[in-house]
């Protein structure tokens, strides 16, 4: 992720509740600011600073308790990395030259698969070498936040998740395109599944 522009100062907010007990306040998403740091950089968006709650009391044990979360701005891609995008890192010298296999799916706007933490690190490198800005994974939390987008339910979309709203499912046949499903309130795409 890349430091976002400065968010507006008039920032209207939200009460967000928890169906774990709770609620909190906190900036909503609008306007979202777009924007790319350089030719091939995945396109961003910025998030506002916000809290929510992580966890779920009902839920595995890895997810007890539920906590309060405290967000700082930060930036995310719209859509998954895409196996072109990843080809411009590896065609620029990046990603220690590794192509990943696309299982015979498809490459170009699909998003980019067999990448382990280790190779996505190589990627979030070479985006910093190239543009400049500094770009990381997000953390659990960020990634939680950004992924619900001020929902309390288990997806962003509700307690259900259908297969025209998603790709997704022990049946999934091939990554789809990215962009495919509709985005969450933030503007992210494809947060479930397809990967």
């Amino acid at each position: 992720a890349a430091p976002p522009p400065s968010p507006s100062p008039r920032t209207p907010t939200a009460k967000w509740s928890n169906p774990d007990g709770g609620s909190f306040s906190s900036p909503t998403p609008s306007p979202k600011t777009l924007f790319k740091d350089c030719d091939v950089c995945p396109e961003m968006v910025a998030l506002p600073p916000g809290r929510f709650l992580m966890g779920s009391n009902s839920g595995d044990n890895d997810e007890r308790p539920v906590h309060q979360v405290s967000i700082q701005p930060f930036a995310i891609g719209k859509y998954e990395v895409t196996f072109a995008e990843w080809g411009a890192c590896v065609a620029d010298g990046g990603c220690a030259g590794y192509r990943p296999d696309d299982e015979g799916w498809g490459r170009g706007r699909r998003p980019v698969i067999n990448v382990d933490w280790r190779q996505a690190q190589t990627y979030a490198q070479w985006l910093s070498r190239r543009s400049g800005r500094h770009y990381r994974l997000p953390s659990e939390a960020e990634w939680e936040f950004a992924a619900r987008a001020g929902s309390t339910t288990h997806y962003w979309l509700g307690n259900r998740i259908q297969r025209q709203q998603a790709n997704f499912g022990g049946g999934l046949k091939s990554t789809a395109a990215v962009g495919s499903y509709a985005a969450n309130p933030f503007g992210l795409f494809d947060v479930h599944g397809n990967l």
